[in-house]
């Protein structure tokens, strides 16, 4: 979950090399540690029309550790856009499509918490353990990624059961989730590295798939999530389902168009039998060096959620140690 900072022969970190560097600076590489300051950013790819005007791609989405009281050690992977309409990278401009998601890290399972996007806003996930009000508990285990125990193979399947609960109606439990049928997997990826940062890498990827049903046949859409050592978070898909859409010519010549425009490269149908077109990918894998040749600082999208009263007390930082 977590994006690796790459180390010189002493331990030190190397600012501005990613461990998928092509030139063999990253001697040996880490997780990222809370606190510590970020020594490169995460971009995607952007269409190939694109690339003289934005050589730095639409987002930047980072992951990194953050500490909090109520679930120890989360995940933030950063929705940062700067590709024009007057967003900045770095800076959170609300309402504009800066977000991310947080996830939590349990014993045996992995799973999303929050989210804020362009489209539904900031959405609270919440699972079976929700029983009258929402709390700590009730998120855990919602919006499930994976789960694993010790020497079981990472790979398996589930139903979860969830509900998004949007602005307004997040304090208290919802009368009924939604299925969403999950299944996990690790298998070798090859990315395509940053125009002039190298030759495509191979890495070791678990690649998670959220149906929008219980039922792989029948769901109407699946989002794809890719998870490397070395990045973190590192690939998204969203697929629609043609048999359930009002208008599937129109999703078709969509799909078709989105896949030529080569922000992502091609990938294998979602498992199940229905026919799933591809409307959207982000590859996070342009890599750019920090605004602060120190290091920037993290804490992008957890920051702005802790300026709001309910998820200021779900995801509040540890009290200090002084």
């Amino acid at each position: 979950m977590i994006q690796n900072v790459c180390l010189d022969v002493r331990g030190a970190v190397l600012e501005g090399i990613s461990p998928i560097d092509s030139k063999g600076r990253c001697v040996t590489q880490r997780d990222l540690m809370p606190g510590e300051s970020l020594p490169f950013h995460k971009h995607d790819q952007p269409a190939s029309a694109d690339r003289a005007m934005m050589p730095r791609g639409y987002q930047r989405h980072d992951s990194f550790p953050v500490e909090t009281a109520a679930f120890g050690v989360v995940v933030e992977h950063s929705f940062d856009f700067g590709g024009g309409e007057g967003r900045r990278f770095g800076v959170f401009d609300a309402g504009r499509g800066d977000g991310g998601d947080i996830t939590l890290l349990a014993p045996d399972t992995v799973s999303f918490a929050a989210t804020e996007d362009g489209g539904a806003g900031f959405q609270l996930f919440v699972g079976p353990n929700c029983g009258r009000r929402v709390d700590a508990a009730a998120l855990a285990g919602s919006w499930l990624i994976a789960r694993a125990g010790p020497g079981v193979p990472l790979g398996g399947q589930s139903v979860a059961r969830l509900k998004d609960l949007r602005e307004g109606r997040q304090e208290s439990c919802p009368t009924r989730l939604d299925a969403a049928f999950t299944r996990w997997y690790v298998q070798p990826v090859r990315y395509r590295a940053g125009e002039g940062q190298g030759v495509p890498v191979t890495l070791t990827t678990l690649i998670s798939e959220h149906y929008g049903g219980e039922h792989p046949a029948s769901a109407g859409h699946v989002e794809r999530f890719y998870f490397t050592r070395e990045l973190g978070a590192t690939r998204w898909e969203r697929w629609q389902n043609l048999a359930r859409s009002h208008d599937a010519g129109e999703l078709a010549k969509d799909g078709s168009a989105f896949a030529s425009a080569g922000r992502c490269s091609k990938a294998a149908i979602p498992a199940g039998g229905a026919p799933f077109v591809m409307v959207d990918c982000r590859e996070w894998t342009l890599i750019v060096p920090p605004d602060n040749p120190s290091g920037d600082r993290p804490g992008f999208f957890i920051d702005a959620l802790r300026s709001r009263h309910l998820a200021a007390g779900l995801l509040a930082a540890p009290a200090s140690r002084d």
